[in-house]
């Protein structure tokens, strides 16, 4: 594809990032090739020098061959008899006096050696083409296997990277027998670690100990300020402007009451756990918020909490009460008026989910709804928007669920409802009577 028609693709249908290519393959390929390439030179060398050796033996058998033949001149014998000379040393001789010449025996020995030699290098070169192969492999396995080794603990690395929470990274990276490299970055990924959780837990305690100095006077500002008003110190002129403090100071108090509650479940959680019925306390928290519903003509549907007989859950019941009541409360806040809630209680053998739709108002940026988990994040409804709430209920939500070992859901199955749920895990099959 040519720069253009990336440039002229479509918003929505940008190309994907191509994934990177294996170090692991990488290693093995280049390394098996290097050691292929340089066992085919040794190979060939063998080949070339054995050829040459073979070759120079017939070159000298050849050269020897045309300096052993003589030819001499007739001779007469001393004793007059000829075909006999000084120089045949009693060897039969030729009618001219000649040695008979070995030339006929030389040349087959030559080609005794050039048959060895055509046979010789026919065999190094399918031994070297066995060699060949089995190197090969060899290779390919061995740097296989080493490679493997690191790139297994790199996996490790990044399978126990992924599960930790940045919220609650309490755990750490440990490797089987790491290299040196792998165990340096693990001590390193280790180290951010403990400087992040240490910053959280910083972090938290700052919010505890001044949601703990704010408490005291807030709380005396609130109970001064509505004695006098039920005495009627004030003059009529000025009891707007203080009902107005009131409430705000109200307000204050929630907010405060608010983060020292995600505070300690973040912090110190309680870890005792009841056998509780998921569906009793869905029903009792509607009951709890049935007034505010009523009063913005909300249509509720409990249907799904009727039918559900599923089993008993072991977990914490004042967390997962919480939990609920803040995403109920959520479900009345951000609901339209004459729209509809509806609950149900999902049991797939594995986890019992509560699930808590309702009806909202279309969101400018529908593509932010994870966001709504942070705190202080109230998604379109801004602070000046008065409506209750202070952004913490989804996040107070979150700490419960994360404490109970449970999980939270958030969506928008479509623009104008929105879904929450609650996804717990099945300890105890005790079925509801």
């Amino acid at each position: 594809m040519t720069d253009t028609d990336t440039t002229n693709r479509p918003a929505g249908h940008a190309a994907r990032p191509r994934k990177p290519a294996s170090f692991r393959i990488r290693l093995a390929v280049t390394v098996g090739l290097l050691l292929l390439g340089m066992l085919l030179a040794v190979i060939l060398v063998q080949n070339i020098s054995l050829d040459w050796a073979f070759q120079h033996q017939v070159d000298t058998i050849s050269t020897g061959s045309n300096q052993n033949t003589i030819t001499t001149e007739p001779a007469t014998p001393q004793d007059g008899v000829p075909g006999t000379a000084d120089s045949c040393n009693a060897d039969p001789c030729d009618v001219t006096g000649a040695i008979l010449s070995p030339t006929a025996g030389q040349t087959g020995t030559e080609g005794v050696v050039l048959t060895v030699r055509d046979g010789v290098v026919q065999w190094m070169r399918y031994g070297s083409l066995a060699v060949f192969a089995v190197s090969a492999l060899l290779a390919v396995l061995l740097v296989w296997n080493l490679s493997g080794k690191l790139t297994a603990h790199l996996d490790s690395i990044s399978r126990q990277t992924g599960q930790l929470d940045p919220d609650h990274p309490a755990g750490r990276i440990s490797l089987d027998h790491p290299d040196a490299e792998t165990a340096g970055l693990a001590d390193a990924l280790n180290t951010m670690l403990d400087r992040i959780e240490q910053s959280n837990e910083l972090q938290r305690s700052f919010i505890r100990n001044a949601s703990h100095e704010l408490k005291t006077p807030i709380t005396t500002i609130g109970t001064s300020l509505e004695a006098l008003m039920a005495q009627d110190r004030f003059p009529e002129d000025v009891k707007p402007a203080i009902s107005h403090a009131i409430e705000a100071n109200r307000k204050s108090s929630e907010l405060i009451n608010s983060l020292l509650e995600l505070s300690r479940i973040q912090t110190v959680p309680d870890t005792s756990t009841e056998t509780v019925d998921p569906a009793r306390i869905v029903r009792d928290t509607l009951e709890t918020h049935r007034e505010q519903a009523q009063a913005r003509h909300l249509r509720i549907d409990a249907d799904g909490l009727a039918a559900y007989h599923g089993p008993f859950i072991e977990t914490n019941p004042r967390y997962l009460s919480l939990a609920v009541d803040n995403l109920i409360r959520n479900a009345i806040i951000h609901n339209t008026d004459h729209g509809a809630i509806t609950c149900t209680i999902h049991d797939d053998k594995q986890h019992v989910t509560i699930s808590i739709t309702n009806t909202t108002k279309q969101p400018d940026h529908p593509e932010a709804t994870a966001d709504l988990i942070q705190p202080f994040h109230r998604g379109d409804a801004t602070r000046m928007a008065n409506q209750p709430g202070h952004g913490l209920g989804l996040s107070i939500t979150k700490a419960c669920t994360d404490a109970i070992g449970a999980s939270l859901n958030i969506s928008r199955p479509t623009a104008d409802v929105f879904r929450a749920g609650i996804m717990l895990n099945r300890h105890i099959g005790m079925p509801i009577r």
